[in-house]
């Protein structure tokens, strides 16, 4: 059993199950052993107050994935264990969990002989997963999201919840989700995206498989630096691109084609279609798009980064006025403001034609962040300017 993943599950768990707290008196997972506050028996998970309590902790292990499988052991005397007794309860408590919520074929019950150190009753134990296997998680979520192995069984994206192979991750209007993996790389899933982790695994060699199908709306991925064997790609309907370290913009189009912007280092953009098409390399700083019938376009350069005027520290002005020097490129610009610098929490943004604006909306009391970003006429955007933080009130 891993310490720190099952510290941080504990801890999670704990933070968020005031209910399942109430209705079991107290639930904890711990060395492997799902502790309540109240004595678990056959009567008592036919109550009200019992079928509450499991259907809270059948949320909670959902909802966190890292549980494999939940025990459900008798522990009798041995004539209770002989005759069947035991076995019997073990298994109606599992059928309780069952109904509770938690899939059947991720519950067992039994009845083992006694250890010199067991208590008799029943006793609540589950297998995690092995550690290794979670290889990203939710940093952060702004807005409506949810992860699910299927949009039927789509949960509440939550920072810490595991990100799993073959899970997708979706995003509602104005929404954002940062994922981040063991290596360091992080993935922004975009507003009204839906992605699918196709291929995830980290050796402890450091080699990287990652393969990230775009199946709505787009991502932005910073990429760290792999072994040579190792392999990171996107891919859309009609494209992939493909990395081994590098910053990119990666999303659909409205008419069913693709667009990429490379921020940094290099980014090879293939046929979906055609395995055996060569790639073409889009450097830092150009982007390009691939057509439905798998044509890529010539990379152009992307707008520059905007040069911030201000505010650049302290208090935002009572006009609340945000300033930037134009590019050349640039047609319009986006204005992110939010309350963290990776531009997740309570982000808000607008896009406007000239180079400054007077935030629309009032912002509430505290310390914002703020960034500029250039879109020129084929609605190309380049990199954010440096961020920014202003205060706001006293």
């Amino acid at each position: 059993m891993n310490h720190v993943a099952l510290v941080f599950l504990v801890t999670a768990l704990a933070a968020s199950t005031s209910g399942a707290a109430d209705r079991c008196g107290g639930v904890k997972l711990e060395a492997g052993y799902i502790r309540l506050g109240k004595p678990v028996t056959e009567a008592w998970v036919k109550t009200p107050e019992g079928q509450g309590c499991l259907a809270d902790l059948a949320k909670e292990v959902e909802r966190y994935r890292l549980v494999r499988a939940v025990t459900v052991a008798a522990i009798v005397p041995d004539a209770e264990r002989v005759n069947g007794k035991g076995l019997a309860s073990a298994k109606a408590i599992a059928a309780a969990l069952v109904e509770a919520g938690l899939p059947k074929s991720r519950v067992f019950g039994l009845a083992p002989a006694p250890q010199r150190t067991d208590q008799l009753g029943i006793s609540l134990r589950y297998v995690e997963r092995a550690p290794d296997e979670v290889v990203a998680r939710v940093a952060a979520t702004s807005g409506p999201a949810f992860l699910g192995a299927d949009e039927r069984s789509f949960k509440p994206a939550e920072p810490g919840m595991p990100v799993l192979v073959n899970e997708l991750v979706k995003t509602g209007p104005n929404a954002k989700v940062t994922i981040h993996l063991k290596d360091g790389s992080g993935i922004e899933v975009k507003p009204e995206s839906i992605i699918k982790m196709a291929v995830l695994s980290l050796a402890a060699g450091g080699d990287r498989q990652v393969k990230i199908d775009v199946i709505t709306g787009g991502i932005v991925a910073d990429v760290r630096k792999a072994t040579q064997g190792s392999r990171f790609e996107a891919s859309t309907r009609v494209a992939v691109a493909s990395v081994r370290g590098t910053q990119f913009r990666f999303e659909n189009e409205e008419g069913g084609g693709a667009r990429l912007e490379t921020l940094e280092g290099v980014v090879a953009i293939a046929p979906a279609n055609d395995p055996n098409a060569k790639p073409v390399e889009v450097p830092a700083g150009k982007g390009t798009t691939m057509s439905v019938d798998g044509k890529t376009a010539e990379p152009t350069a992307l707008p520059q980064p905007p040069q911030v005027v201000g505010p650049l520290k302290g208090a935002l002005g009572a006009d609340a006025r945000l300033e930037w020097q134009p590019v050349p490129e640039a047609s319009s610009y986006l204005v992110e403001v939010a309350r963290d610098a990776d531009f997740v929490v309570d982000l808000t943004d607008t896009t406007v034609q000239t180079t400054t604006v007077s935030w629309p909306t009032p912002l509430a009391k505290g310390k914002w962040f703020w960034r500029v970003t250039g879109i020129d006429a084929k609605g190309f955007s380049g990199a954010s300017s440096k961020v920014y933080a202003f205060t706001v009130g006293k």
